[in-house]
């Protein structure tokens, strides 16, 4: 009888489940010839249009990540045994992804200010101007209406 480990290798070599295989490839590819700090700073990495891109968690990264890229394509074109599918890969490319980017919003939270009436409207109006005499009566009004009723 056939070990798990036999079983799983053979149904990886299957054209159907090549995604597995290219995914075993990756994480091979990141623990053998990366750096820890290298690891911590990719979110994930995936092949498309025979290019290898690698998401960044910093635009940084990408910088620093373009001085050695030639280099990892160099690095898997000389193990092709170990990485059948990813030492046929042309170019390999780092970015930040757009959520990484962009702010988070801020949450929307509405406030509102209550301010309670300190004033109980006892005052004298000295205003001769009739029109400010007025404004002022208005305001003695308001701040009447606006007091708790005590009841």
């Amino acid at each position: 009888m056939k070990d798990s480990k036999h079983i799983i290798s053979f149904l990886k070599s299957q054209p159907e489940f090549s995604k597995l295989l290219l995914k075993d490839e990756i994480n091979l590819f990141k623990a053998a010839y990366l750096t820890p700090y290298l690891q911590e700073q990719i979110l994930f990495v995936f092949v498309k249009n025979q290019t290898l891109f690698f998401a960044a968690k910093h635009p940084a990264f990408c910088q620093e990540f373009n001085y050695t890229r030639k280099h990892i394509i160099q690095t898997l074109r000389q193990y092709p045994q170990k990485f059948p599918t990813l030492s046929t890969l042309k170019e390999a490319k780092a970015y930040v992804p757009r959520h990484i980017l962009e702010p988070k919003p801020l949450p929307r939270t509405e406030s509102r200010h209550y301010f309670s009436e300190h004033s109980k409207g006892k005052f004298v109006n000295h205003c001769t101007n009739p029109r400010l005499y007025e404004l002022f009566e208005k305001l003695r009004l308001a701040i009447l209406r606006n007091q708790p009723s005590e009841e």
